[in-house]
């Protein structure tokens, strides 16, 4: 009776879904540090606060900021952070934003990033080919979150990460310049 007994509940307790523990905003730190022992040159500093995007990067005078929404942040797992923080970092370390600032001037033919996004957005044939290079640019950043979670010993194709981007492709939002989930998902989970 005793080990049928010990049997039921151990059966019980694996059926049990496993909780993850939500990241916090004091989770920040922790992952800056990981990320700089592995990246030269790290250096990002954070803002957690609302905003349409989940989270961004953004660089001004030499700086990066992270900036994160408290709602996703405390949707996502510590390992999924870890993830994002290095996916965001990854567009600073690639130069992304430079790069579609100087492509956004040559496909609109005017002197500034701001003035050609601006005016991109009333010409969708050229607003298509900054989008298709913007969507290229976030894969590259995943490929390379995914290098440094291995540098790590974090495998990035977990559960915790998929559902960091797009909602684990529950919400299935359509974003011209970001790949689908599933073409993300793809990315992240190929074999080396």
């Amino acid at each position: 009776m005793v080990r049928w007994l010990m049997a039921w509940l151990v059966a019980f307790i694996c059926l049990l879904p496993t909780v993850t523990l939500a990241a916090e905003e004091s989770d920040l730190p922790t992952v800056i540090t990981q990320l700089s022992k592995i990246i030269p040159d790290f250096k990002l500093d954070y803002a957690v606060e609302r905003t349409r995007s989940r989270a961004y990067v953004s660089e001004k005078q030499g700086d990066s900021v992270l900036t994160i929404d408290p709602d996703f942040l405390n949707f996502i797992s510590p390992t999924a952070l870890l993830f994002v923080v290095a996916h965001e970092y990854a567009h600073v370390y690639f130069h992304h934003q430079e790069k579609l600032g100087v492509e956004a001037m040559q496909l609109a033919a005017l002197p500034t990033p701001e003035m050609a996004f601006e005016a991109l957005a009333s010409q969708p044939v050229q607003q298509e080919k900054l989008d298709a290079l913007n969507r290229q640019f976030e894969l590259d950043a995943d490929e390379q979150a995914v290098k440094w979670l291995a540098k790590l010993d974090i495998v990035a194709c977990s559960s915790d990460v998929l559902a960091s981007i797009d909602d684990g492709g529950v919400s299935m939002v359509m974003d011209r310049s970001h790949p689908g989930f599933y073409t993300r998902k793809q990315l992240i989970c190929r074999k080396p």
